[in-house]
This record gives structure tokens, sequence and C-alpha cells, in this order.
């Protein structure tokens, strides 16, 4: 139970420089660690022998309800033959089907975990008759991964 609070309250913190976080847990416990750009996961993923990930939940059908980022990881990973796998906790089974999964169970971020307001500030023009802003800025927390990029799911069960 402690683990699954500390876990959720580690989901609601600021999500800036996750990798890096998990970079520095991977090294610190001995193991050779690559720190990519997300940008660059096509470029790299034929060299890798398999994808391991985890979830925020995963769905009745099999999808998957990930940490944003990730249904890019899983289509680059099934182009290139390489095995995309999901752990997650049985707790972590949602007995909903997704029949919007662009929307599903998703929370917007704050726009300062992807640019400095200061300077943007030029951007954000609210003098457009109107009075809405000529830069929006959309930061989505989760993606939804179909069951067809999923090669395996493995849980506590």
């Amino acid at each position: 139970c402690h683990e699954l609070i500390a876990e959720q309250a580690v989901e609601h913190i600021h999500h800036k420089y996750q990798g890096h976080i998990l970079a520095k847990e991977l090294v610190a416990r001995g193991l050779q660690t690559t720190v990519i750009t997300d940008s660059a996961v096509f470029a790299v993923i034929s060299r890798v022998n398999m994808v391991i990930v985890g979830a925020h939940a995963f769905m009745a059908n099999g999808g998957v309800i990930a940490p944003v980022g990730l249904n890019m990881v899983a289509l680059a990973a099934q182009r290139h033959a390489v095995p995309f796998v999901v752990v997650a906790g049985s707790h972590k089974l949602c007995p909903l089907y997704p029949h919007n999964p662009e929307v599903l169970l998703n929370d917007l971020r704050s726009p300062s975990e992807l640019l400095d307001f200061g300077e943007f500030s030029d951007c954000m023009d609210f003098g457009s008759g109107n009075g809405s802003p000529l830069l929006h800025v959309v930061n989505p927390a989760f993606d939804y991964v179909p069951p067809k990029l999923v090669t395996l799911f493995i849980t506590d069960t």
C-alpha cells in the first residue's frame, strides 16, 4: 500500500527530466545506461533488444495508458521488430474499454515544463480582439498504446 501511495505521489510531482532521474538511479545500481532525447527514438531503436516500460493503467482490451511519448516508442519498436514489454502491477488493471483513447484518463501538465514564459512572453498577445492568446501550450501526461503494439505484459500475478 505504501508503495502504491508513493508511486502515485511521484506521478503528480514535476515530470521534467524524469529520464535523467531514472538514468541516475540505474547507474547508481551499476547498470550501463544511455540517455537519448525523445525525438531520437526511431534513430536508435534498431540497436535496442527490448523495450520495457511501466504503465499508468492497462485497459480491458489490452491497451495501455502510459506516460506521454510511449506510443511513439511502441511504434518504433514495432517497426523494427523490437519486443515492447509492459510491466505493471495487477492494481493497474482498469476494467474499462478505451472508447476514446486520445482523451481517456489524460491530464494536462503545466506549460512551464515545456517553455520559459519569460522567453515567450512576446507571443502571449492578449490584445488580439477576442482576448485569446496567440500561443497555446498543450502538455498531456499520458499516451494510449493500442494492444497491437504490446508484445507482453508482466504483472505481479
